[in-house]
């Protein structure tokens, strides 16, 4: 009888680790979610200021077609940007 009391304080509750286990998967899965939408955010504001960036330089510019052509690389890289942020937010609330 006291072997079989002295073994089962041996045996893991293994109810409980997998309990433990699955909150710190969810605990680790929010960081991390919290984590990429700061760096998404940071992405959405490096691409914001590089376009702004093109835009006062194609205004700065004497030649007609270096500024069209200036505006048009800003749209279009606020705009691949805003689509790859816009799927990579949708993956991470997946």
């Amino acid at each position: 009888m006291a072997t079989a009391s002295v073994k089962n304080s041996f045996v893991p509750d293994l109810e409980a680790a997998t309990e433990r286990a699955r909150e710190t998967n969810d605990r680790l899965t929010e960081v991390g979610r919290k984590v990429t939408t700061a760096y998404l955010d940071g992405i959405e504001k490096y691409a914001q200021s590089f376009a702004d960036f093109e835009r006062k330089l194609g205004k700065q510019s004497n030649v007609e077609a270096v500024a069209g052509m200036l505006d048009t690389h800003a749209q279009l890289t606020e705009e691949v940007v805003k689509a790859g942020v816009s799927a990579a937010r949708e993956l991470i609330t997946a």
